[in-house]
């Protein structure tokens, strides 16, 4: 018997041949009763909620793969910064300690010297450096703007595709926008993200 349901009657369903057919095969290999199977697949659909006329178009096995290779990826990001970013300045690091505590003392006597003087120069107000136009950006900050640049084409083609002239025979011509609102308010928070 079906735990939790003993009590209850049984009530009949009409259902074509070849389906009940299928059911009780399915029923079968889930090792459950026709009514415990039929129970298991409505709470899936509701806990899931899903269509059992949509169709996921992806398995749970291409999107276990779909997951490990975007682990991939990430470990491949931050090794990437490991040594690009994180080694180097480590070793520049390394460098100047090693170097200050091979320095004798008396170079330390000029470092005082040399704080006094400046603090007993007048301030003078700071000069901006001159700007030659050439700005160093990290690679994987320069990736990611890159696809955000790319992203923002898509959307702006889009938006462009839904974009006709609108005619008017009393005045100027002007533009119709053929989006949702949905779509309008996905693109507002996008813009307004960071």
């Amino acid at each position: 018997m079906d735990k939790g349901y003993e009590k209850e009657a049984f009530r009949t369903v009409c259902i074509k041949i070849s389906i009940l057919a299928k059911f009780k095969g399915f029923s079968k290999r889930q090792g459950k009763s026709h009514s415990m199977t039929l129970l298991a697949m409505v709470e899936f659909f509701e806990h899931n909620g899903i269509s059992p006329d949509e169709r996921m178009h992806e398995t749970i096995a291409s999107l276990k793969y779909l997951i490990k290779h975007r682990f991939n990826a990430m470990v491949t990001i931050m090794r990437s910064i490991e040594k690009e970013q994180t080694l180097p300045t480590v070793s520049m690091i390394q460098a100047l300690f090693e170097q200050e505590l091979e320095s004798d003392g008396e170079e330390w006597d000029n470092d005082f010297d040399f704080i006094e003087q400046q603090l007993t120069e007048t301030k003078k107000p700071l000069q901006p450096e001159p700007f030659d136009g050439e700005v160093t950006v990290p690679k994987i900050r320069y990736d990611r703007l890159e696809e955000q640049m790319e992203e923002l084409k898509v959307d702006f083609a889009y938006v462009l595709d839904h974009v006709s002239v609108f005619q008017n025979r009393f005045g100027k011509d002007h533009l119709k926008l053929d989006l949702n609102p949905e779509v309008i308010e996905k693109y507002r928070t996008k813009l307004k993200k960071p």
